[in-house]
């Protein structure tokens, strides 16, 4: 499925679950593309009572390899991504319904992007092993709490959750963090650095962050 930007930029969105949910969760996808598991994720959410638009930043691309995937990264356009994260959440927000946003590694920092854009709208969001935010005035915006998900073997865990959670005490927010022994891209099926049991413990947490803050 098709949407238009303001500005007449096509892109394309995968809608999962019925029109009339009572609420909804904008899903972004890592640095390699929308892949399987996002979809997996999306169905479960939909299981859960919720509408789920999955967006596609990258415009129908998949990585074939790391170095593909950094370059598609670094090569994104945030003016063109806000306006279609806007875009997204306008359609999914229907009947002023609450939503949460929800990303990976790359999608993370976006999910975020897509909170800080619509606060009014955005209740909730999900980061997962993402380059975060700490600006206070930023994340003094927010309309709702973040689940943060850590990855241990990161070379940068444990100094980003840290500046991390100080940044959004300073800003007077909440955050819920969870961190796993496991490495970043641990929920992606398709990567050798997939960990079953973290992404389960993972799922858990997000479905019950979920239904306390969706709860309508």
């Amino acid at each position: 499925m098709l949407l238009k930007t303001a500005d007449g930029i096509d892109f394309e969105i995968f809608l999962h679950g019925p029109d009339d949910a009572a609420a909804g969760v904008l899903l972004v996808h890592d640095w390699w593309g929308v892949l399987d598991y996002n979809h997996n994720w999306a169905d479960r959410l939909v299981a859960m009572g919720y509408q789920v638009l999955l967006i596609d930043l990258y415009d129908g691309e998949r990585a074939r390899n790391a170095e593909e995937a950094g370059e598609m990264m670094r090569g994104l356009d945030q003016v063109v991504a806000d306006s279609k994260l806007i875009t997204a959440i306008d359609f999914l927000k229907r009947d002023q319904r609450p939503l949460a946003t929800l990303g990976w590694s790359f999608g993370g920092r976006q999910a975020m992007q897509a909170a800080l854009l619509d606060p009014e709208t955005v209740v909730a969001t999900v980061l997962f092993y993402c380059r975060m935010v700490t600006d206070v005035d930023q994340l003094s915006q927010l309309g709702g709490p973040v689940l943060a998900i850590y990855a241990e073997s990161e070379r940068t865990w444990p100094d980003k959750m840290e500046r991390f959670s100080q940044a959004m005490s300073a800003a007077g927010q909440q955050v819920v963090t969870v961190t796993y022994s496991a490495d970043h891209g641990f929920v992606n099926p398709r990567s050798e650095r997939y960990n079953a049991a973290a992404s389960a413990a993972a799922w858990e947490q997000t479905e019950n962050f979920l239904r306390q803050q969706l709860a309508v």
